[in-house]
């Protein structure tokens, strides 16, 4: 966790000397990185036959999220615009900065290495890609929406999400894979795999920059509920999901698959909920604590769950 952490120290420092336009790294995330990072992952991942049963578990759990974001919000009597802030913090998991990163981390480790190798490591990828997917496009479609629902209408909200280039990259990665053409062979292949890369370091590098232009208040109830509930509630509800599938669409998930989808129910809020917090001025400073929050508990929770894990399924 640690090199994470110092990427959000180093933009925090660096925006304390240099006073960066944070705005501006959004974009680069929104309208390059991210959509380079879906293509180029789609095109290259070859799906196990289980695919549509982990989509489906993925589904519930973003459905579970919602209702429960949507019970907190009548308890405590939120406006529209905060609504929709609470859906996109307990509804969308920073699976693309820091979940991509622990995967690796985790399955690159003991008790998963064999011979010095880690047979175990493509299987896990695959699984958190599908995840990946699954909450990359439901952040930047239903989550913009919900985002700029409460300070624009739903006319409007609609323009601006169907401007995300991540739409379009996701469908032509799914029509070149269907088709058979061979993107590696085209010049905007490189372009893209760069940009991909890039993913991690500007998106923890973007937090920092936020973090040190908003005031934060750690002992915000608000942000408090949303982290007690990712982090205690949420994998619990994971584990159910986990030996329910297994019971009725046997084979969903293998000891590695449960891993991966329990780490995924515990991952801190998206880096990408502040963004659209700030690109559409609803409720940013609420946004941008719960994912500073989230971020700096995990690295308590996110052990102990990946504790459980080996548990139960190793």
């Amino acid at each position: 966790m640690l090199p994470l952490f110092t990427l959000v120290l180093i933009g925090y420092l660096v925006d304390r000397k240099f006073h960066i336009a944070v705005k501006s790294l959004s974009k680069l995330l929104f309208f390059l990185i991210i959509p380079s990072f879906i293509f180029t992952n789609i095109y290259k991942t070859n799906f196990p036959s289980n695919s549509i049963n982990i989509l489906l578990c993925v589904f519930v759990l973003l459905f579970i999220s919602f209702v429960i974001a949507n019970i907190i919000s009548r308890w405590k009597h939120y406006d529209a615009g905060m609504t929709e802030s609470c859906r996109n913090a307990l509804m969308f998991n920073n699976t693309g900065n820091l979940g991509v990163a622990l995967i690796i981390l985790v399955f690159s480790h003991e008790p998963f290495i064999v011979n010095g190798q880690t047979p175990y490591l493509d299987e896990a990828m695959v699984v958190w890609i599908i995840i990946y997917v699954v909450q990359s496009v439901g952040l930047n479609t239903l989550g913009l929406y919900q985002a700029g629902r409460g300070r624009l209408t739903a006319r409007d909200t609609l323009k601006i999400m169907f401007q995300m280039p991540i739409i379009y990259l996701f469908a032509a990665a799914v029509l070149t894979r269907y088709l058979g053409l061979h993107a590696e062979n085209f010049y905007f292949w490189p372009i893209m795999e760069m940009s991909s890369q890039a993913i991690t370091p500007v998106a923890m590098f973007t937090i920092g920059v936020q973090l040190s232009q908003t005031k934060i208040e750690w002992l915000n109830p608000d942000v408090w509920i949303i982290s007690i509930l990712k982090f205690f509630i949420m994998p619990v509800i994971g584990l159910a999901i986990i030996f329910t599938a297994n019971v009725f669409m046997p084979g969903t998930f293998t000891a590695v698959g449960a891993i991966v989808f329990l780490i995924y129910c515990a991952i801190p809020t998206a880096v990408n909920t502040a963004m659209f917090a700030m690109e559409f001025d609803n409720n940013p400073n609420y946004a941008t604590q719960v994912v500073m929050n989230t971020t700096a508990l995990s690295a308590i929770s996110l052990t102990l769950v990946i504790f459980v894990g080996h548990l139960i399924f190793v």
